[in-house]
């Protein structure tokens, strides 16, 4: 998940998508909406910005150091902005799911957070609410340059919008991996912090027990791939933080959401090769 590389999440789910009840949070239940064909907006640039970068088919989208700089240049991050809104080719049961899953991201109590997460959040849903909408202008579907996609900030089109796939609109997943995908790619539209690109993985790149490391959504092979950090606020790093925070300390979760969160967050832990991030990160949040 070398730094600048926008990439785009996206997970084989091993539960059912989780559907909102008035009053109650998502509990992992229940079956996915029903989708209407869906058109794409390829991902493509402007003549004064050049052909954008080769993309590996990964399920990640992928774009230079200087891409982002040049990014930075035309676009100013505005920390504190606020007001977002949805293409209109984003199917109107995928608004309205993703409207609820951030109201449940919003609604989440929580006593206590480790030092990074309130570093990076804060604590509670007000927190989580302030971190999304001070960051994110719009939401649109795009092929994100791979048939593997999930999501994905393409900084030269937009730095501040993110980008959904077929994949991620035509899984069931846990909602708690829904807005791990989300709260990624808000992370990559901080163009003050170069998006913060990700680092490529090993390769080989094998788990503790010696078998290859896979992402969790497509299945895809993540060695040699850009889909790996080196830092705890990171993608990959501050979602890592972010879903086990919700495991550890959410007073009302279910505790099918919990479990999620926890199940999520430890596979995310594995994208961070860094000995130093990963020790930052487990003594914050595995002790």
């Amino acid at each position: 998940m070398t730094r600048n590389v926008l990439f785009l999440l996206a997970l084989l789910a091993f539960a059912a998508p989780s559907r909102a009840e008035t009053g109650s949070f998502f509990d992992g239940s229940g079956g996915g909406p029903e989708l209407p064909a869906l058109k794409f907006q390829a991902a493509k640039t402007d003549s004064a910005q050049g052909a954008p970068s080769k993309q590996s088919g990964a399920d990640l989208y992928y774009f230079t150091p200087q891409e982002a700089k040049e990014a930075a240049k035309r676009f100013k991050f505005r920390p504190k902005m606020r007001g977002w809104t949805f293409d209109s080719n984003v199917p109107q049961n995928i608004q309205d799911q993703m409207l609820a899953d951030l109201a449940f991201m919003k609604g989440i109590a929580a006593e206590k957070a480790t030092p990074l997460h309130s570093q990076i959040f804060g604590k509670g849903g007000a927190a989580y609410a302030e971190f999304f909408e001070s960051r994110v202008t719009g939401i649109g579907m795009n092929s994100c340059g791979s048939a593997k996609a999930v999501a994905c900030v393409i900084p030269f089109m937009d730095p501040t919008k993110m980008w959904l796939t077929q994949n991620f609109v035509k899984f069931s997943h846990p909602q708690v991996s829904r807005m791990m995908v989300v709260y990624h790619e808000a992370r990559h539209t901080e163009s003050d912090n170069g998006n913060w690109p990700h680092a490529r993985c090993p390769d080989p790149f094998k788990d503790a027990n010696g078998n290859d490391m896979k992402s969790i959504w497509t299945g895809a092979l993540l060695a040699g791939e850009p889909a790996c950090d080196e830092t705890p606020f990171g993608s990959y790093g501050s979602s890592t933080i972010l879903l086990k925070n919700i495991s550890k300390f959410c007073t009302n979760c279910t505790e099918k959401v919990k479990m999620d969160a926890g199940l999520y967050a430890d596979d995310q832990f594995g994208r961070i090769i860094d000995d130093g991030a990963r020790k930052q990160m487990q003594d914050d949040l595995y002790r």
